[in-house]
């Protein structure tokens, strides 16, 4: 019987193991293999479908050039565009400052022409009185006159907007040639002027300090003078009383009757050039304000 048994274990050694041994998880070796094909075919690339380019029809280039031609044009004529608008906004802000110097300019021409006018006629008496020889009954009226010899009152034009025009060459703004024209002759009319009526202020004192030394009463005329004036008018007072009596010095006084009469061709000339100058003035006014609907 013991022999029987041996021999059974012998011919089924895992019979009995077999149904000990606890299940276990056996992988499926279907599902691990691969195949070698299949793998293959995963590994591969997928490639894009190569498209062919074919050539562009001479349409299509013209279309693009006609495009990038046009984007260029319109790139350019809205510059020109904006460029133009630019210059006409600084043309129309210089003539609206041109416009009101010379506004002020008409008015301050008028105010020194009044001036002119007013020592013209008082130097003119003053000839008639050296050219009579009558200074005994006039002898006050000299002593205030000879100080306005040494006095002068100037126009001088607001030309700051025409300095800044010709210098910076702006002046290519105003597109009327004959309203550029007009205004350049204005102003050098205004340079002519200045030629004719001298400097303002104290003038031709060291030429007739001999002349003074020698006819008056230096302490009487510097007496006349008007520290306080605010006009040209109030530049010197007649005296109210009387004063020492003009030296009979016959060159003196001829010195004297040349020196008043200069002045007196001076007051004349430099009062037709302001009528001028105010003429004109007034002219540019009306063609700035018509031409840029100015007000």
């Amino acid at each position: 019987m013991t022999d029987n048994i041996d021999e059974e274990h012998l011919e089924n050694p895992t019979s009995h193991q077999s149904e000990n041994v606890p299940d276990k998880i056996i992988p499926n070796v279907d599902s691990a293999t691969t195949n070698p094909n299949q793998h293959t075919e995963n590994m591969e690339v997928h490639h894009h479908p190569q498209l062919q380019h074919k050539p562009k029809r001479w349409k299509e280039y013209f279309l693009e050039f006609l495009m990038i031609f046009l984007a260029v044009t319109l790139g350019f004529f809205a510059e020109n565009v904006r460029a133009d608008y630019i210059e006409n906004v600084q043309e129309k802000e210089y003539a609206q400052s041109l416009y009101d110097d010379l506004k002020i300019d008409t008015a301050t021409i008028q105010i020194t022409y009044n001036e002119k006018e007013w020592i013209r006629l008082k130097f003119d008496t003053a000839k008639t009185i050296l050219e009579t020889n009558d200074l005994i009954n006039h002898n006050e009226f000299i002593y205030y006159i000879e100080r306005y010899l040494t006095y002068n009152d100037i126009f001088s034009a607001q030309d700051v907007t025409y300095q800044q025009l010709k210098s910076s060459g702006n002046f290519r703004y105003f597109k009327n040639i004959s309203l550029y024209k007009n205004i350049a002759d204005y102003y050098n009319l205004y340079s002519r002027y200045q030629s004719i009526d001298g400097s303002f202020g104290v003038i031709n004192q060291n030429e007739i300090s001999q002349i003074e030394a020698k006819l008056f009463n230096l302490k009487d005329l510097t007496l006349l003078d008007n520290e306080n004036a605010t006009t040209f008018y109030t530049l010197a007072l007649p005296s109210e009383k009387k004063l020492a009596p003009i030296a009979n010095d016959t060159i003196a006084q001829k010195l004297l009757y040349i020196k008043i009469a200069n002045e007196y061709k001076r007051a004349y000339s430099a009062k037709i050039f302001l009528n001028w100058l105010k003429l004109k003035a007034t002219n540019l006014i009306e063609e700035l304000k018509k031409e840029y609907d100015l007000k």
